[in-house]
């Protein structure tokens, strides 16, 4: 008989996987951009990701029918949070460390924050909360100004481009998140992901056909590990995991994912990658840190849940 793993046991999996897995991803994202095209890559990797979780409902025996209604809305988070944010990640990391681009898309529950703040019944920020969004634009800047200092030089140019590409993408990931959360689905958790994912990969899959990124691919054994990793464990693992922590955990103290994963990714950028972080990006990226844990914890007042919580996670990291 297998021995069986208390409840505790399995919350402190559940996190190292949500840690550990999705820090990592990022430095898996750039692997995968030095071969392929970020287009190619994104379709590979929500194709690949799809194909394990239509599986998942062959097993489970769950239809896939889902009202024209529920589609298209699963449709339009899939393509903002699969195709918008995803790829101009993957671009974005072309121009930017790393473990600078973790720090980047940490922005994420600020922004969801802010425009949460000004929409009609969002949960509303107390001056703790405006303090911390206040503390991480003076983190940006601080971040940035190696590169603002330098603009006159290429490769400080290629940065703030980057660095613009990446905030983007985080916004892109904001909306999708809210609408997530305000279209309310009431179907099951993989028949949404499948949904989702799928239609970003049709998406992604229609862009890099029609801009030639089959031609100009580097088929390597190191790009499709990366892409495999991100299909499997940065997807379909790492989304299993989030979703067990917030059916037994709080939701505040499953956040803090946001700022535990760009630690993890500037270490691994570091080790694999030999990166290396100027004295102002390192002050940056403790204050970007400090306040998103501020936001994150200031909430004043909780907004109701999505019927499908996984549908408001981060699926690209």
């Amino acid at each position: 008989m297998p021995f069986p793993i208390s409840k505790k046991s399995r919350i402190a999996i559940a996190f190292a996987l949500v840690y550990f897995v999705w820090g990592s991803t990022y430095s898996a994202i750039y692997i995968a951009g030095l071969h392929l095209a970020p287009p190619l890559v994104g379709a590979l990797r929500s194709l690949g990701s799809t194909f394990i979780i239509l599986i998942i409902c062959a097993v489970r025996r769950t239809s896939l029918r889902v009202p024209f209604a529920t589609a298209w809305r699963l449709v339009l988070v899939g393509v903002l949070l699969m195709t918008v944010n995803n790829l101009l990640l993957i671009w974005g990391e072309t121009k930017v460390a790393s473990g600078l681009s973790a720090l980047v898309i940490a922005l994420i529950p600020i922004m969801v924050a802010v425009i949460e703040t000004v929409l009609p019944g969002g949960e509303r920020l107390n001056l703790l909360g405006w303090l911390g969004t206040l503390l991480g634009v003076a983190g940006m800047f601080v971040l940035l100004w190696p590169a603002l200092h330098r603009a006159g030089n290429a490769s400080d140019r290629r940065s703030l481009l980057g660095f613009l590409i990446l905030v983007v993408a985080a916004l892109a990931f904001a909306v999708g998140s809210i609408l997530s959360r305000r279209f309310h689905f009431r179907v099951d958790t993989f028949v949404a992901t499948a949904w989702e994912i799928g239609a970003a990969g049709v998406c992604n899959l229609t862009i890099a056909t029609a801009g030639g990124c089959f031609r100009t691919a580097h088929w390597t054994r190191s790009g499709l590990l990366a892409v495999l990793y991100l299909s499997t464990f940065g997807s379909v693992i790492g989304l299993s995991a989030y979703t067990y922590l917030l059916q037994h955990v709080p939701v505040t103290k499953v956040s803090t994912y946001a700022f535990v994963n760009p630690v993890i990714a500037v270490l691994i950028g570091i080790a694999l990658f030999h990166e290396h972080l100027a004295a102002a990006e390192l002050t940056g990226m403790f204050l970007i840190l400090i306040s998103v844990a501020t936001v994150i914890l200031s909430r004043t007042r909780t907004a109701p849940l999505p019927s499908d919580p996984l549908l408001n996670v981060p699926i690209e990291e």
